[in-house]
């Protein structure tokens, strides 16, 4: 296994304060899995990131991470650095892990962008939602939110600002980063 150095200079902080949904700009994409809930899960907490991630399109995939606190990336307040494709860094932790019989959800928050084409971004906020679709197949939902930064472009614009995000880059590239994500998952949850 890699060991993936922290950046020169990198300060560990805590993640910005999440906002409520009015302040942040979301997208969401769906996909059924044909494995029953169970086995989506176990698979889902098996696979790395690196694995899973897409970085077929214009934006980056996954080299490796780095576990920055916690036993490992799984309970809320665990935290590592992810480390890009395009030789940059994130910064993620758990927020949120639930399960029952029919469903499972997991949240985290995404900070510390490096790439120059997040300086807009204050935080992203990812939410995984799998529940039993029946007849042995799970349903994936993922949303993705941003909170723009207030002082940058186009987050000063306010509404507009997040208006221009969704439109041009959340339900282009990022939409399909996420579809391209979602479909190696369900990929390789069902074993092809």
């Amino acid at each position: 296994m890699t060991m993936f150095q922290l950046p020169a200079g990198f300060i560990d902080t805590p993640h910005p304060p999440v906002a409520g949904p009015e302040r942040l700009v979301s997208h969401v994409e769906e996909v059924t899995i044909d494995r029953p809930l169970a086995e989506v899960i176990a698979h889902t907490e098996t696979v790395a990131l690196a694995d899973w991630i897409d970085g077929s399109g214009s934006l980056p995939g996954v080299t490796g991470t780095r576990l920055l606190s916690g036993d490992r990336f799984d309970a809320p307040g665990s935290r590592h650095m992810v480390f890009l494709t395009d030789g940059t860094t994130i910064v993620e932790q758990v927020l949120e892990k639930t399960r029952t019989e029919g469903a499972y959800r997991f949240r985290y928050v995404v900070w510390n962008y490096v790439t120059a084409a997040a300086r807009p971004l204050l935080y992203g906020l990812g939410d995984f939602q799998y529940t039993d679709a029946g007849a042995g197949r799970t349903r994936v939902r993922w949303t993705y939110s941003f909170e723009l930064r207030r002082d940058r472009f186009p987050g000063f614009l306010g509404s507009l600002g997040g208006w221009l995000l969704k439109t041009t880059f959340l339900n282009g590239p990022y939409a399909a980063w996420m579809r391209g994500s979602l479909a190696r998952t369900k990929a390789l949850a069902e074993g092809r």
